[in-house]
């Protein structure tokens, strides 16, 4: 039983560290979409989400002002539905009446989601310009946009003291 519990509370660590850039998905029009090629961004924010989940709903808007208050930076938002193939049509018909700066994605097999171990949603990762996971969220709640965008400023502020950027 100890052992399960450790397994269990380890989970969420798990993937942050993992590296995320050789993950495919697809598109809304079916094309590939290599995450390894899409990294060239200040920030890359991937949302799991699901058309039926109501928390992944409210956490929508709270993302789009988060990328509206840092309109400096670049920050890619990844929309990954995990809706089954039978529920496609919604999450087209729901990206098309939306007005978020999303990429909308789709993981029909679910693929993506049990490689990362991913059980709920919503389910939010933080990755690094190589495709590294810094920071991970499961569930959403009014306010937890706070700690990611912590963990964006965090991450910024490693890079540009690594780099010997002094752009803020």
């Amino acid at each position: 039983m100890k052992k399960l519990i450790a397994t269990l509370l380890l989970i969420p660590a798990f993937a942050a560290g993992q590296d995320l850039s050789k993950i495919e998905l697809h598109t809304l029009s079916g094309k590939k979409f290599i995450i390894s090629k899409n990294l060239d961004h200040d920030a890359t924010v991937v949302l799991f989400w699901a058309t039926w989940c109501l928390p992944c709903k409210k956490e929508f808007p709270a993302i789009q002002k988060l990328i509206e208050k840092h309109k400096d930076k670049h920050i890619q938002v990844l929309a990954v539905s995990t809706d089954s193939p039978r529920s496609q049509a919604k999450v087209k018909s729901f990206a098309r009446m939306q007005k978020y700066d999303f990429t909308y994605l789709m993981d029909l097999k679910g693929e993506v989601t049990t490689k990362l171990l991913i059980k709920s949603v919503p389910h939010t990762l933080l990755l690094d310009r190589s495709g590294k996971v810094v920071y991970t969220h499961r569930g959403y709640r009014l306010g937890d946009e706070v700690d990611l965008e912590k963990a964006l400023i965090k991450m910024w502020n490693n890079h540009s003291a690594t780099s010997g950027d002094s752009r803020e």
